[in-house]
């Protein structure tokens, strides 16, 4: 629990912080290129030289976290994510030339340059902390903004670690971290920044969104959701059902891209079932206590997931808990636990999984599955296993999502390349990629006059001139 004069003491940080950054940007406020190279060129190295430390600060903050998952997904992928950015960045902030009416105009240029925000605000979730920070922070400087960024309170070991990191590596001007609780998340969302990113539930994205309306302030909200997984009758084979599990099990479903819940052909449904479970067992043994697992972050959340199924008992077919019972000894794990049919009332139907539960439902009709998805608010991802080109494309022109996967799950979120975001109640706004550049960038529009254009057409008071070039348009 967070000290309450520790946050009083935090908030006075970063509003002197906040104050730095906007003075620092009104002196700098269109760093050149190779100034934002220079910046970028330090993350890679940030990134390798401190794993270690990102291993061992995850590890105390969940109480069991796989290390090579860390590296994997919290390290590496910020390092490639970096190298990507700075190889594009040259073209990304070269002029957009458009087109404009020579009869007018003559050789005149008009153009869109990518500018910087200004001070720019990153609200951090708990599930991958690292990543959340420092990736989204790839494009805010790539786009040669200044950035603060809050950890959330739920991984302090990680906090203190990026502080250190970031204080080794960037000039408090340039990038800081602000660690303390929820008064200082909150007084976060309540500063003037000139833009903010929040990731994590749609409950406090709502709160982050109407705090950062008070200043017109504009937002990146990523909010996960319930991401459906379907699967057609051919398609229940063991290397789907791998790929499936690759992305369910990643952090033990702490992952909001992650598969929420299932759609499986009524005939096919043991066969899924039997496949998870021997799969898990090869792979994993007992999956509560495997070490490849990783923790439950908190009680808070073991707690949750355990009212889910507590909630689904007697709202479903069966339910069906692969490893050892749940345990809060030393860290907080529990089984793999499928729930098979759940009632549409069952928390499971409702509620975002984020962990290691799995609703599988089946179907006879897959227009009932897309009508269902449809109905449904737009989640963070969709995702179909099917070699049927028809049903793919039904599934994918009849739905809405921010991403969509065929033969995978989450992999549109993985890619350096590809923007990420959410759509709807998963949220709004894009980073990665050239999109991320662009979303914390504002496209200014520039209009350069050449000396042969021939305004007199559109000059008050219209005349003459005026009357000439209308009847050339449309005739008298």
């Amino acid at each position: 629990m967070v000290d309450m004069n520790f946050d009083l003491v935090a908030i006075e940080k970063l509003e002197e912080t906040f104050l730095l950054q906007k003075a620092a940007y009104l002196i700098d406020p269109d760093p050149s290129l190779e100034a934002r190279l220079d910046l970028l060129s330090r993350i890679g190295p940030m990134m390798m030289e401190n794993q270690g430390r990102i291993v061992e600060a995850l590890n105390s903050d969940y109480g069991h976290h796989s290390d090579l998952t860390a590296i994997m997904f919290d390290v590496l992928n910020v390092v490639e994510r970096s190298v990507y950015v700075m190889e594009h960045l040259p073209q990304w902030m070269q002029r957009d030339s458009r087109e404009l009416d020579s009869r007018i105009y003559g050789s005149s240029e008009a153009y869109i340059r990518h500018q910087p925000k200004g001070v720019v605000g990153n609200l951090v979730a708990w599930n991958f902390p690292v990543d959340i920070a420092i990736g989204p922070l790839i494009e805010m400087l790539a786009a040669g903004n200044r950035v603060i960024m809050k950890p959330s309170e739920q991984t302090p070991a990680v906090g203190e670690v990026l502080a250190d990191m970031i204080e080794s590596t960037f000039s408090r001007e340039q990038v800081w971290v602000a660690n303390g609780g929820l008064d200082l998340a909150r007084h976060f969302s309540r500063l003037n920044w000139d833009h903010l990113l929040y990731t994590g539930n749609a409950r406090v994205g709502r709160e982050v969104m109407r705090n950062a309306a008070e200043n017109l302030v504009p937002v990146t909200l990523e909010l996960g959701g319930k991401n459906p997984t379907v699967f057609t009758e051919e398609s229940v084979r063991p290397e789907h059902i791998r790929t499936m599990l690759g992305t369910k099990l990643t952090k033990n479903g702490q992952l909001c891209i992650g598969v929420d819940h299932v759609y499986v052909p009524e005939e096919q449904a043991d066969t899924l079932i039997e496949g998870i479970q021997s799969q898990i067992e090869a792979l994993m043994g007992d999956y509560t206590n495997s070490p490849l697992n990783c923790a439950v972050i908190n009680a808070r959340q073991m707690d949750r997931l355990a009212r889910y199924v507590d909630d689904a008992k007697g709202k479903c077919e069966r339910i069906v808990e692969l490893g050892s019972p749940a345990s809060t000894d030393g860290y907080c794990r529990m089984p793999f636990t499928i729930v098979l049919n759940p009632s549409a009332d069952a928390l499971v139907s409702q509620e975002e999984m984020f962990g290691p539960i799995l609703p599988v439902t089946t179907y006879k009709d897959f227009d009932s599955v897309v009508a269902q998805i449809q109905s449904g608010e737009r989640p963070l991802g969709i995702y179909i296993y099917s070699d049927q080109p028809e049903r793919i494309e039904q599934l994918r022109s009849s739905t809405s999502s921010g991403g969509f996967a065929v033969n995978c799950a989450s992999l549109q979120g993985a890619q350096a390349s590809l923007g990420f975001g959410g759509s709807g109640e998963s949220g709004m706004g894009r980073h990665h990629g050239i999109e991320g550049f662009h979303e914390f960038s504002n496209p200014r529009g520039y209009f350069e006059l050449a000396g042969d254009a021939n305004l007199e057409p559109l000059c008050s008071p219209h005349g003459k001139a005026t009357e000439a070039f209308i009847k050339s348009l449309v005739g008298s």
